[in-house]
């Protein structure tokens, strides 16, 4: 190849790599969704918590002492990462349904700020279980399907009748894996986090305001 092949290549070598790069982001914009979800508490919410939960007030009125460390924050960044290492390696509709949760998780945290704390809590470990929960329905089916009939034929009967036993078995648990993963999780995941805020009131001069918010406001004349 020419140099001047390869100078009129380049364009078309240009174009390609962003189409490229173009696809994949396409193809995973929902890591990138759960990624700006977990950007926004770790950056946003969780700093705002560890420094109220750790101040304390100083002799004389001579200002507040932080006492707590980062440790929320970790918490986030490492329910994050758990996450996308999970994504990445999952088909759909385990990565949309992951980021989903991420935002509703998100906004639930933003709309009961009188338990915050919970929130997150509640968030967070909800979406380690899901991961966990999506990484046993794959490789469990995987350790299913290796499974070897004529270990079993011995019990069951016969190798077929083993071997369709293990087809049927193998079918049910599926079944029931996918609905729960799917569909059964994250409603009750929802409901959880929707449960809460339901449960406390709005009242209107208190919205956006943290419990000890509307408390040092009721204390100050």
């Amino acid at each position: 190849m020419s140099i001047g092949d390869v100078i009129l290549a380049l364009p078309v070598w240009w174009i390609n790599g962003v189409l490229a790069m173009l696809y994949w982001s396409i193809g995973h914009l929902p890591e990138f969704a759960a990624t700006l979800a977990g950007a926004i508490i770790l950056l946003g919410i969780d700093p705002i918590l560890q420094q109220r939960a750790g101040e304390r007030p100083r002799r004389q009125g001579r200002g507040e002492a932080q006492t707590s460390g980062n440790n929320a924050q970790y918490f986030t960044l490492a329910t994050l990462i758990a996450w996308l290492l999970v994504s990445f390696t999952s088909r759909f509709p385990v990565p949309l349904i992951g980021a989903c949760l991420w935002w509703v998780g998100l906004l639930a945290i933003l709309a009961v700020p009188e338990e915050r704390f919970n929130q997150l809590w509640w968030a967070k470990t909800g979406l380690l279980v899901y991961a966990g929960l999506a990484l046993l329905l794959r490789y469990g089916l995987v350790m299913l399907n290796q499974v070897n009939p004529a270990d079993w034929a011995s019990v069951v009967g016969s190798r077929l009748d083993a071997q369709a036993v293990l087809a049927t078995t193998r079918g049910n648990i599926a079944m029931i894996g996918m609905l729960f993963v799917f569909v059964l999780y994250p409603l009750g995941y929802f409901s959880l986090l929707f449960n809460r805020f339901l449960r406390n009131p709005k009242p209107l001069y208190a919205i956006g305001l943290e419990a000890g918010d509307v408390i040092r406001r009721l204390r100050t004349r």
